[in-house]
């Protein structure tokens, strides 16, 4: 915990990183592609620079917030660890991507005969990511197409999973390391959020063509792609469906943000 009460909880594999200065950029939006995770930490001891060293695609968890409040804003996987010395100080810095082991190592070659209902051909494409899948998969409780004939998937399982739920109008992403479906224009099933100058909203939306709006708010770790917000200041009230998100955080600089790019519901 460092400027302004603000704690950051780091844990990489089943190495704890607490009381140092870190920062930190991470990207999410709704394509398959793994949300880039930045880490910046600084003057990490030897000892724990030589064990995160020697990891390989371990689960990485980033909490964030302050005293009392503190949500997981980032949680996949280590692809890459460096360690710079300047001067007297130790920079170690981590690539990390959400559910980056799951969609670039797990492999499917299945075959599904005519008849097969769609939301089962979902349903076991997506397990074979070994990633959490039950809350996204109840998104197609009520889809009762079956294949019209036979059907075979080989390769990636994202890609794959990608390529039928566009036939049917839907989109996946991972998000935290879990599953996320989304059907085209749909926003997740929770309460939206509510953003005003007095519950983190910083400055003026920017308001731009197509129902585009970009908002700054302060770090929220709930602010994920899919989640539905309610603006409400002096140049926009409305609902708006969040596409992208970038969240960057220091506990030693001015840096503490939300950037959302929405569109217009």
């Amino acid at each position: 915990m460092n400027l302004f009460g603000r704690v950051v909880e780091l844990k990489v594999g089943d190495t704890e990183i607490t009381g140092l200065d870190i920062a930190f950029e991470i990207e999410k939006d709704l394509t398959p592609e793994p949300n880039p995770c930045h880490v910046e930490i600084f003057n990490l001891g030897a000892k724990n620079r030589n064990i995160l060293s020697q990891y390989k695609q371990v689960p990485v968890q980033l909490k964030a917030g302050y005293k009392g409040n503190v949500g997981v804003i980032f949680y996949g996987d280590m692809i890459r660890c460096s360690h710079l010395k300047e001067g007297p100080t130790w920079k170690t810095t981590l690539a990390n991507g959400d559910g980056a082991k799951s969609i670039q190592s797990e492999r499917i070659n299945k075959s599904f005969s005519k008849g097969t209902p769609v939301k089962t051909v979902i349903k076991e494409i997506a397990e074979q990511l070994k990633i959490p899948s039950a809350s996204a998969l109840k998104q197609f409780e009520d889809l009762s197409q079956k294949l019209s004939r036979g059907f075979m998937v080989s390769g990636n399982p994202m890609d794959e999973l990608g390529s039928i739920l566009r036939d049917y109008g839907y989109s996946a992403s991972v998000q935290n390391n879990s599953l996320q479906i989304l059907k085209d224009g749909q926003a997740l099933l929770n309460q939206a959020l509510n953003l005003t100058p007095r519950s983190g909203l910083k400055g003026s939306p920017e308001i731009g063509s197509n129902k585009k709006l970009k908002v700054t708010a302060v770090l929220m770790p709930e602010l994920l792609p899919g989640q539905k917000v309610h603006i409400d200041c002096s140049t926009f009230i409305g609902f708006a469906l969040i596409q992208h998100v970038r969240f960057c955080g220091s506990t030693f600089e001015a840096a503490w943000e939300s950037e959302i790019e929405c569109i217009i519901c």
